[in-house]
């Protein structure tokens, strides 16, 4: 009798402690889940909300809720309509914002054109009451080739909306060139073009051969991210971006080629144009893979 009272309370003991140990289990609020991963050239950037799940803005956090629509105070004037050519594969490529004003903007306001899932907001606290401020954008290699536009406003200290208009920026996407099958000749315009090129796992030399013509641009290679030649001197992106009327150091209206050596460990060179801005300038290249 004492065992079967015995072992009675050993399997209620059992059972109550499995059933405590149960109901303590919480999920840590501290712990962000896990972020879901997507096939390469799997989603299309005309869908605003896929793309929103994977598309970054630097440290812009993302706010849900709707897009403000508020009277402009119309203190900072926009100089400048930006267009971005750029390629998919987890590089960043940098959206400038040329502007003046009587007061300084201390936030930037990025919407996907027809999303319905928020925005992201990027804290530009540092930008001051003119200039060329960037905000870094990497789109990764899951997006496929194709078109979106991105919605800015500018936003000061108050919240209020100072920009004197909201820019719609048309972006292109590519997929890398791959030096596996071919080199690549690349051209274009005013803006931002931003160009990787996969190595394919061959040791040698990459040459590239640019003409800017007559009007200034700069170009900029980085290998993996880290920069090893150009029309002006190493920088750290951003490159900068100027007017065609006065170019900055790095623009030049010329013609050269740059010889750059690779490893086989190296994965991309990434070719990164300023076309200076307010002027119909034309330019191009032609990348040679090691062979």
């Amino acid at each position: 009798m004492k065992r079967k009272l015995l072992y009675a309370c050993t399997s209620a003991l059992l059972i109550a402690g499995m059933l405590q140990t149960t109901s303590c289990k919480k999920e840590d609020p501290s712990v962000a889940p896990a972020a879901p991963t997507y096939a390469d050239y799997s989603i299309n950037p005309a869908n605003a909300d896929s793309l929103m799940k994977v598309i970054s803005f630097g440290s812009a956090k993302r706010q849900t809720g709707d897009w403000p629509t508020g009277a402009s105070t119309n203190t900072v004037r926009v100089d400048y309509d930006p267009s971005l050519t750029v390629s998919t594969g987890g590089s960043t490529t940098y959206l400038p914002i040329v502007f003046q004003g009587s007061e300084a903007f201390t936030k930037v306001l990025l919407l996907i054109q027809g999303s319905t899932t928020g925005y992201f907001v990027f804290d530009a606290s540092n930008a001051g009451t003119a200039g060329t401020f960037f905000v870094p954008m990497t789109i990764p290699k899951s997006v496929m080739q194709g078109n979106f536009q991105i919605r800015v406003l500018l936003q000061n200290a108050k919240g209020e909306i100072v920009s004197s208009k909201t820019l719609t920026v048309p972006v292109q996407i590519k997929k890398p060139y791959d030096c596996a099958t071919t080199g690549a000749t690349v051209s274009g315009s005013s803006g931002i073009t931003q160009t990787l090129h996969a190595l394919g796992g061959k040791a040698g030399n990459v040459a590239i051969t640019w003409n800017t013509y007559s009007i200034p641009d700069r170009i900029d290679v980085f290998v993996d991210g880290k920069w090893k030649a150009g029309t002006g001197t190493t920088i750290a992106p951003p490159p900068p971006l100027c007017p065609c009327s006065s170019p900055l150091p790095g623009f030049v209206g010329s013609s050269g080629t740059f010889t750059i050596p690779v490893e086989a460990s190296s994965k991309n060179v990434e070719v990164y144009v300023s076309g200076c801005t307010g002027s119909g300038t034309a330019w191009d290249y032609n990348l040679k893979c090691p062979q």
